[in-house]
């Protein structure tokens, strides 16, 4: 009888332990609930340190809730806190990895991060639905395209070619891919696709897709061509140096000098550390304008050689290629992601 009653007595107090446990568990997580809605509504009223620290002490309460990580990344994002939001994201990532949301955003930063190995990681099929499939595609073969895994790349975009919302950034990457493999004829569609898609005011990298719309032309000698597509280029970005030079370039080939000159004129105004502008400039003053000018902008230029002006040729044309961003962000941040 002793026996029962004490076996008896030792599993009521397993059952009531159990039950005071769970309660205790409750509690911390009900008050970290409490304190990630009051951080995330800090966030929302403009008073990110205070969201930060709600956020992060929610965190410290429940580290096992991606909910939290994630908003704590968003968060430290917006306080340009790099680290803390890729260390966060990539918490909430493995916590949760069938969240699509938290990959994107990390996939996001990855990228502006240039960490373009990581964004093909975090971006790994199976795809989602759409639209955040085709998202994910675009932004796959951006990263692809950047590490010189073109094939790869274009793979990605010939599935957007035809996209309502992607044809015109995704014909201008494969306008690209052939560019890069020197297959000017090739590239030329898809770039005058690329305009006639991204024809818009809204659209900020419309002078991006003239300039290597006119690049190529010029590579191909359509010098007349190239220049009307500089010049639309400059129209939309007034303020960018390269695509100046390269409406000097025209000019010049087309034997209108003056014109030559006021367009590197117009590059070095804009950028004074512009070398290769006032090489060209130098050049054509010294045979067709003012012959003093062209002193001066040859004592600037000091004793930079004729191969110096190749290789910085190629360098210019290259960073213009890269200037160009990634294209429609992958997802903007959550309303509310501590729900």
């Amino acid at each position: 009888m002793i026996a029962m009653q004490s076996r008896r007595f030792a599993f009521l107090a397993f059952i009531f332990l159990t039950l005071a446990g769970s309660a205790g568990w409750a509690a911390p997580r009900q008050a970290a609930a409490e304190i990630a809605k009051r951080g995330w509504q800090a966030f929302q009223e403009g008073h990110t340190t205070e969201a930060k620290t709600l956020l992060a002490e929610a965190v410290r309460i429940t580290p096992s809730q991606p909910r939290y990580h994630a908003a704590l990344a968003e968060i430290e994002w917006s306080l340009r806190d790099t680290q803390g939001a890729t260390s966060h994201f990539e918490t909430a990532a493995r916590l949760d990895p069938t969240n699509v949301a938290v990959r994107s955003r990390l996939a996001q930063l990855y990228q502006s991060l240039d960490r373009d190995l990581d964004v093909v990681r975090v971006l790994r099929p199976p795809d989602p639905q759409e639209p955040m499939q085709s998202a994910w595609r675009f932004s796959r073969g951006f990263s692809l395209f950047r590490l010189g895994r073109l094939e790869a790349a274009r793979h990605e975009f010939q599935t957007l070619a035809d996209h309502p919302d992607l044809q015109a950034p995704a014909n201008f990457f494969l306008g690209r891919i052939a560019y890069t493999q020197n297959h000017f004829e090739e590239a030329l569609p898809y770039f005058a696709k690329a305009i006639r898609f991204g024809n818009s005011p809204s659209n900020q990298e419309l002078s991006s897709y003239n300039y290597d719309y006119g690049l190529t032309l010029f590579k191909l000698g359509r010098f007349a061509e190239a220049n009307e597509q500089f010049t639309q280029s400059t129209s939309h970005n007034a303020s960018e140096p390269l695509a100046w030079m390269m409406r000097g370039r025209c000019d010049e080939e087309l034997k209108d000098y003056s014109a030559a000159i006021d367009a590197y004129e117009e590059s070095i105004k804009i950028d004074p550390k512009f070398e290769l502008s006032y090489y060209h400039l130098a050049r054509l003053q010294q045979r067709y304008g003012d012959q003093q000018r062209a002193n001066e902008l040859f004592n600037h230029l000091g004793d930079l050689r004729e191969s110096d002006i190749g290789e910085a040729q190629i360098r210019a044309e290259q960073q213009a290629m890269l200037k160009t961003r990634g294209g429609t962000p992958l997802a903007h941040p959550p309303s509310n992601p501590v729900r």
